[in-house]
């Protein structure tokens, strides 16, 4: 496909010339040809970076993403290369390793281009410009993401992995072709820019326009309504909003129940039963479409009318079923905890090894709720797994001394001490002789080996394995079960799982003595931060009011989430110029962040206030969601423009972010939830939290946004269809008044649904900064210990536990 791409016309990319002989073609009239320039120098060791910084030796003279290198390529009018990637992929490891460090290949990039080094995880707006062309060349993505791009910055060509530099490969009629490789890429990309530069530049302008449509959701739903203009246009847009818009009126919308049904029916027809996931051949972990099934018998009544009972249990348990197949398949780390990023076969049995802290995090709430919904007992489904994962991410790979988790783990390590290479996966992968010789007993390491399919020669089917890299090797994952075994074997099932678990500790004592823990990126990145305190805050909470057994593991984790986010306030905000920071890695770095960063520490935040009840929570949450507002909401401004649309919403990036082509909102879940999605959720709440009509109207509109997108595709937008239910309905807001552990008990092991949020008043306390904030609060009264809303709020109910729960329809709507 690439190697067609690179040879034909393509109506989404440049065309690039199979040889050098193309016609000449006149250069760039702008074009300013500096001679014999200072040589390029590798300047990835001033980046703070681990990823940039492991290419400091790289024959390649990396540039970082600056004004220095874009002026350079402008100066010397040069193509930039650009390649983005991130340190635990196992492909940008064999790229640095096979083509960076080849002399042709580093001779060629540095003497006629300006390469540059940019690591995604610092900066997604670029990565997720740049993903887009490269999907609409090719249909996939991945990383390294390799761009060849105009001293503007618009693409020229794109892709991914490419091999290392190959001989000629002799065709049919005795010719010679050359292969997609390196060098063929870099030198048609050379040709093309040399002979018909006027023709790439016209192409690649043309393209980001094209790009501008393909990344135009979110901005076509705009509302036209003159009076809601401003009289005298302000210079910042955003301060006018609050002057302008009556957030007490409504907002209309398409947008309904009916599209969460619609949603359903179409991922149900992807559902792959026998393994669950969706699709027949890799598989994703995909949280947001998980925790959209899971959810179906928690929604409101009228919701599961809609969709239909029955469906909504098989719906449910699709998302269970999968979650099994998940923590059965080889994407499970059954020795050390954890979970790899996906798997490349469709029964999960062959992972791709990265280990992520997002997707650890995400698959930690998955797995929470799927223990609640099957009853939360100790003993019970999903119990063991809660605690491991959770334990995972505050282990001394995930959770840096300071108090914030790192990135991940690289896929790629030195299989034993001393080796000079490393292998993909090398950690994780046994030989059935190793296997054997560790485990020691024949009887325990048979019944290990029947539990995780080790054989001999290996479990790693060869239609997997093209180049020999698994040859002989086992990836753990479990083929039968400990009932089926006992069956087998003719032994109890307690001492199958005795014998498995011995097993388990002995191949887990050797892994971590006698081989080279995979590499950990040692950044700490605001918004994996923020997933990662609100599924450990949950978790904690969960496990605190559960019982004896499990409060005490509970309170370590919620402690540990706590003193993460105090490292996110100490690091990485500036208190005083009101400036959150996106990555911390030997201290702080200049970039800024971005709207996700927002989204998801305000996430994290309402979970510990709601847990802690400590009110300094939700208001660095409020406060970070009134600058999220201020810096990336699609709001009112005096004219609609390519950079603001006025169609409700978040872009991912401010207004004229630096390097970045497009503006783009991100409302379609992928490996993470979206930032609107999330963002959504957090104005609900804090909308109820707070008695904030100005909250609950953006979160409206932001759903709103997508209309267009989620009524022709829902199912692209789970995360998203949850904030319909709110808009639509209305949510449950309580308020605790004491410390009443049936109330609490009940909160906090309630799986998540619709909107839910708790709300604490002390009745005794009349000066917090809650009750400034929140104008409602002197109207709660006191009556037979419970406090209820004035005489005024007469649209409220008490619950069995002395909840206070709001009726949506109520046109007084109080907690």
């Amino acid at each position: 496909m690439m190697s067609a791409q690179l040879q034909q016309p393509s109506q989404n990319g440049t065309q690039l010339p199979a040889s050098g002989n193309s016609s000449s073609g006149a250069s760039h009239p702008s074009a300013v040809v500096q001679s014999d320039p200072e040589p390029l120098r590798n300047r990835a060791e001033h980046s703070k970076s681990p990823f940039v910084r492991a290419h400091s030796d790289s024959l390649v003279a990396w540039q970082l993403l600056d004004d220095h290198a874009v002026n350079r390529a402008k100066t010397e009018n040069k193509l930039i290369f650009l390649s983005i990637g991130f340190l635990a992929s196992h492909y940008c490891h064999l790229t640095r390793q096979e083509s960076f460090s080849n002399p042709l290949v580093a001779s060629l990039l540095n003497e006629n281009f300006v390469p540059i080094l940019i690591d995604r995880e610092e900066r997604p707006d670029i990565d997720n410009i740049y993903m887009s062309y490269n999907q609409s060349l090719s249909g996939s993505g991945g990383w390294p993401l390799n761009v060849f791009l105009t001293p503007e910055l618009e693409p020229v060509f794109s892709g991914t992995y490419w091999a290392a530099p190959q001989g000629d490969v002799v065709t049919e009629n005795g010719g010679a072709e050359k292969p997609l490789d390196w060098l063929v890429v870099i030198k048609r990309v050379l040709t093309a820019w040399d002979t018909e530069e006027s023709r790439v530049r016209d192409e690649a302008k043309k393209m980001v326009v094209e790009l501008s449509h393909i990344s135009a959701e979110g901005t076509l739903n705009r509302e036209e309504v003159e009076d809601l203009q401003p009289a005298q246009p302000s210079t910042q847009p955003e301060s006018t909003t609050a002057a302008a818009v009556d957030y007490s009126r409504e907002v209309y919308g398409e947008v309904d129940l009916d599209q969460i049904e619609t949603a359903y029916q179409r991922i149900t027809t992807t559902f792959d039963p026998m393994y669950g996931g969706f699709g027949m051949k890799e598989k994703f972990l995909t949280s947001a479409k998980l925790s959209l099934l899971l959810r179906a018998t928690r929604f409101p009544r009228v919701v599961r009318d809609v969709i239909g009972p029955n469906d909504c249990t098989y719906i449910s348990e699709m998302g269970l079923h999968t979650l099994r197949r998940i923590l059965n398949g080889a994407v499970h780390d059954h020795i050390g905890g954890g979970f790899h990023r996906f798997s490349v076969t469709r029964d999960w049995s062959l992972p791709v090894f990265e280990k992520m802290l997002i997707d650890n995090a995400l698959l930690l709430g998955l797995f929470l709720d799927a223990w609640l919904l099957s009853g939360g007992d100790t003993d019970g489904e999903f119990a063991t797994v809660i605690t491991e994962v959770a334990d995972y991410i505050i282990s001394d790979r995930m959770l840096s001394p300071k108090g914030g988790f790192f990135t991940s783990e690289a896929a790629d390590s030195y299989n034993r001490k001393g080796d000079k290479v490393k292998g993909n996966g090398a950690y994780y992968l046994w030989t059935r002789k190793e296997f054997d010789t560790v485990v020691g007993n024949e009887q325990e390491s048979e019944i290990a080996a029947a539990y995780w399919n080790v054989r001999e020669y290996g479990n790693v089917d060869r239609e997997y394995d093209p180049h020999d890299e698994f040859l002989n090797q086992n990836v753990l994952h479990l083929v039968k079960n400990s009932a089926r075994l006992s069956k087998q074997l003719g032994i109890s099932e307690d001492e199958v799982k005795q014998q498995i678990e011995s097993a388990r500790v002995k191949l887990r004592s050797y892994r971590e003595k006698e081989r080279v823990q995979p590499e950990i990126d040692t950044k700490i990145v605001t918004s994996y931060n923020g997933m990662a305190i609100a599924a450990l805050t949950r978790t904690g909470l969960a496990l605190i009011h559960t019982g004896p057994d499990t409060s005490e593991r509970g309170q370590k984790y919620l402690e540990v989430a706590k003193n993460a986010a105090r490292f996110i306030k100490q690091e990485l905000w500036d208190d005083k110029e009101k400036v959150l920071y996106r990555v911390y890695s030997d201290g702080r770095s200049d970039i800024e962040a971005f709207a996700e960063d927002y989204a998801f520490l305000i996430e994290a935040l309402i979970e510990l206030y709601q847990g802690t009840a400590e009110e300094s929570w939700l208001e660095w949450a409020d406060e970070l969601q009134t600058l999220q507002i201020k810096l990336f909401y699609d709001g009112l401004t005096p004219t609609p423009t390519t950079a603001n649309a006025r169609c409700g919403a978040f872009y991912s990036t401010v207004l004229g972010a630096p390097y970045t082509l497009l503006r783009i909102k991100d409302a379609m879940d992928s490996s993470q939830p979206s930032v609107n999605a999330v963002s959504v959720s957090n104005l609900f709440r804090l909308g109820g939290l707070l008695g904030d009509v100005k909250y609950t109207y953006l979160a409206k509109e932001s759903v709103n946004a997508f209309g267009v997108e989620m009524l022709e595709h829902p199912n692209l937008f789970p995360g998203l269809l949850c904030g319909v239910i709110p808009w639509r309905l209305g949510g449950r807001h309580w308020i605790s008044v004491g410390d009443n552990p049936l109330v609490l008990k009940a909160f906090f092991r309630a799986p998540r649904a619709s909107l839910l949020t708790l709300r604490y008043h002390n009745p005794e306390v009349t000066d917090s900064w809650l009750s400034t904030r929140d104008r409602r609060t002197s109207e709660f009264r006191a009556e037979r210990g419970v406090y209820t809303p004035g005489a005024t709020s007469t649209g409220t109910t008490l619950d069995e536990y002395g909840f206070i729960q709001v009726d949506p329809h109520h046109p007084a709507t109080q907690l």
